[in-house]
C-alpha cells in the first residue's frame, strides 16, 4: 500500500484577475465556480505526481489521471505558481464518483515542518532554517477495478488583506487496478 503524492499548482494571479474583472464568478463555498475540464481547466490548474503513478500522459494537466491500487492513499497538496506569495489556495472539499471508492470524509491536515534553504549565489554552506506551513488532503482507495472521477474544491485567499477571492473546483481521475 503506497502513498501517492499529488501536487496541485494553481495560477492564482489569473484567477484573481478574472474574478476582479468579472470574467469569472467568485462562486461560494457551497457552489464553487467550476473551472471546466481538460483544456479549459488547464489554464488555471496543473497537477503532477510521481511518473510511475501517472496514466495516459496526463502529467501536468488539470485532468491528471493516476493509477492506484486498493489500500493506496492519495495525498493532495496545493500551492500557487508564486508559492503562495500573493494568494493562497486551500483545498476544502471533494466529491467522488463512485462515492464508495474512497474513504469519506477525506482527511484534512495542516501543520508546520522545519525546512532548510541555502541562500546566496552560490548557496552558502550553512542553510537557513525556516518554518514551512504544510496543508494536505488525503483519502484511501477502498474499491477495486473502478475509474474514479472526482471533484476537488479550493478557496483562494488574498494574502495582502486576508479576503477571500473565490471558490473554485475541477475534476481529475483515479484509475484503480
Amino acid at each position: 500500500m503506497a502513498t501517492i503524492n499529488v501536487l496541485i499548482a494553481v495560477d492564482a494571479a489569473k484567477l484573481a484577475s478574472q474574478v476582479a474583472d468579472g470574467s469569472l464568478s467568485a462562486g461560494t463555498a457551497g457552489s464553487p465556480t467550476n473551472l471546466g475540464s481538460y483544456g479549459t481547466s488547464d489554464v488555471y490548474v496543473a497537477m503532477i505526481a510521481p511518473n510511475s503513478y501517472v496514466s495516459n500522459s496526463t502529467q501536468g494537466d488539470s485532468e491528471l489521471q493516476i493509477s492506484a491500487n486498493g489500500g493506496d492513499t492519495v495525498e493532495w497538496a496545493i500551492t500557487s505558481f508564486d508559492n503562495n506569495f500573493d494568494q493562497t489556495p486551500y483545498l476544502y472539499g471533494g466529491s467522488f464518483n463512485p462515492s464508495t471508492a474512497i474513504n469519506l470524509p477525506l482527511s484534512y491536515a495542516c501543520g508546520q515542518a522545519y525546512s532548510y534553504l541555502a541562500l546566496g549565489n552560490p548557496p552558502v554552506n550553512t542553510p537557513t532554517q525556516f518554518i514551512n506551513q504544510v496543508s494536505t488532503v488525503s483519502g484511501t482507495i477502498i474499491q477495486l477495478k473502478v475509474k474514479i472521477q472526482y471533484t476537488l474544491s479550493f478557496v483562494l485567499v488574498n494574502n495582502s488583506n486576508g479576503q477571500i477571492i473565490g471558490y473554485f473546483s475541477w475534476d481529475p481521475f483515479i484509475n484503480v487496478n
